[in-house]
């Protein structure tokens, strides 16, 4: 295999190292196999290998791969499909009724769009959209595993699991004999047996499969995804950890992303989910919590002390109207925190770039009247990048560009994002953090083989791909499909009903926005009426 010398007029290296480090001027990096070899001044290393394949130029800026934390493997978005953005618990049963596509082809488009933001590895939380399709869930596994490997990217693929509350924060066997005979017998058909006490062998066994079948992968690695607590036992909980335990994998769990997960949560355990989830062994270094919004201080402080790492998705939690992640307070407690797009981008258009930039500018909002500090355009690329690797459970050797990395390589075209004048003073990481676009990304290699070659795929027909998923998606849907889009349908109005007039959440927000709430608008003026006093 040929070495390739990349080459920028600017290089980031390290982003642990920034701003003090980590930066190199007229540089470039030589790739060997699927490692980095060598980093320095690029005249010196194109002197002393000659031979080596040059991509980039010196207007060109070379950075670590980004991680999108938490994906899901959706090419066609809900958007695109007829969904418009409501509250999570109101969106679900919209989605369920979606029509399926082709799930190979859905998360290769997947995977192109992220590759072509300039990410290089995601962790693809495995949760289908298709829900009434669960029983072909052994090929849909293969399929998008598959698919990951056609693409080229790098990914920490976790098996989704859940045994309870299928439709709404209570037991089945509670809300289903309240719903229409009809609508219950259609969900309990399509669905399958359901219950607390069910603790799925088969899942278990199809991930110790394909686990073994991955251990010598470079780029697949796979992990659990017991869903959420809301969805998942406890007993489930365990045996998730104990297998992650005997196979030297890690966890990937949605948890708090509402209010009303965290008002269930609260009530179900007595204490907050993250505590509870302490209290049962499952937190540590190797699992990640996805959103994670409705923590408190208690709960930040334990994610800091255990090493459990929090996934910021900025804009899914707008669109999905769940609130802010506290993202400030928790690197000022020293937690772990990384960015996914959660299939809901800014721009419905898997742009990691543009989510960064949302997570810096969301960041920045007040929090009380003191002028209290705010991450740094580096501390948003750490977590894009090292901050992402640990988050995701891989290697320190992903997310940096330091001699021994993966090869995992992101080319930028610096002339757009400098067009028509950036003054010198200001840091190269600060011009990507607020003017780079997907449109930027000109090249991107993966454990040092090229995916992305001036803006075109090398191994996959892009414009095949979403010629076929577009096809799918115009089809008419079967008359099975049909029949589960319309209970969908009428299981909305049941679900809508069952979480209307739930108590309200009286949290003091960490940042100070807008707000019409009177007990958070009470808060500065007992804060003021005290101090007086």
């Amino acid at each position: 295999m040929n070495d390739k010398l990349i080459r920028g007029g600017t290089v980031l290296t390290d982003p642990a190292a920034l701003p003090d480090g980590g930066l190199l001027e007229e540089a470039a990096v030589l790739v060997r196999g699927d490692s980095v070899a060598e980093v320095g001044p690029y005249e010196e290393l194109r002197q002393r290998h000659p031979q080596a394949e040059q991509i980039g130029s010196a207007s060109h800026v070379v950075m670590p791969g980004l991680i999108n934390t938490h994906h899901h493997g959706w090419g066609i978005t809900s958007f695109q499909l007829g969904t418009l953005d409501d509250y999570l618990e109101q969106w679900i049963p919209v989605i369920w009724g979606l029509k399926p596509l082709d799930r190979y082809l859905e998360v290769l488009y997947g995977d192109l769009q992220n590759l072509r933001s300039g990410v290089t590895t995601h962790l693809h939380a495995a949760y289908f959209r298709d829900w009434a399709y669960s029983r072909s869930f052994r090929d849909h596994t293969y399929a998008s595993l598959r698919a990951h490997a056609d693409s080229g990217i790098r990914t920490s693929y976790a098996v989704q699991v859940l045994n309870r509350n299928t439709f709404v924060y209570e037991d089945d066997d509670e809300f289903l004999p309240r719903l229409p005979r009809e609508l219950a017998e259609t969900l309990r058909e399509f669905v399958g047996p359901t219950g607390s006490d069910a603790v799925p062998d088969d899942y278990f066994e199809l991930l110790e499969t394909i686990h073994a079948k991955f251990a010598d992968s470079s780029r697949t690695r796979i992990m659990l995804a017991p869903v959420n607590p809301v969805w998942c036992t406890d007993a489930l909980l365990q045996r998730a950890r104990q297998t992650a335990d005997s196979l030297g994998t890690g966890l990937h769990i949605h948890l708090n992303e509402t209010p009303f997960q965290r008002q269930y949560t609260n009530r179900l355990y007595g204490r907050t989910a993250v505590a509870h989830l302490e209290r049962l062994g499952i937190l540590g270094p190797d699992v990640s919590l996805g959103h994670a919004v409705w923590l408190d201080e208690n709960d930040m402080d334990i994610c800091a002390a255990t090493g459990t790492s929090i996934c910021h998705n900025p804009t899914s939690n707008l669109r999905l109207r769940n609130g802010i992640l506290p993202v400030a307070r928790m690197l000022e407690k020293g937690v772990n925190v990384s960015i996914g797009m959660d299939g809901n981008s800014f721009a419905d258009d898997e742009d990691m770039l543009a989510e960064m930039r949302l997570a810096h500018k969301l960041s920045l909002l007040p929090r009380g009247l003191e002028p209290a500090g705010a991450p740094t355009s580096f501390d948003i690329l750490r977590m894009a990048t090292v901050n992402g690797a640990r988050s995701a459970g891989q290697s320190p050797a992903i997310g940096s560009l330091l001699p021994g990395s993966k090869a995992d390589i992101v080319v930028l075209d610096g002339g757009r994002m400098r067009y028509p004048y950036t003054a010198p003073s200001i840091h190269v990481v600060d011009s990507i953090l607020y003017r780079a676009k997907h449109g930027d990304v000109e090249t991107v290699l993966v454990d040092g083989e090229v995916v992305l070659r001036d803006r075109q795929f090398v191994n996959v027909d892009e414009a095949e791909t979403a010629q076929r998923l577009r096809a799918l998606a115009e089809a008419p849907p079967s008359p099975e499909v049909a029949r589960w889009q319309q209970a969908m349908a009428e299981l909305q109005r049941h679900t809508r009903e069952f979480y209307t007039g739930w108590p309200a959440v009286e949290e003091r927000p960490c940042y100070a926005v807008n707000c019409g709430h009177e007990a958070a608008a009470r808060v500065p003026v007992a804060a003021l009426e005290e101090e007086a006093s």
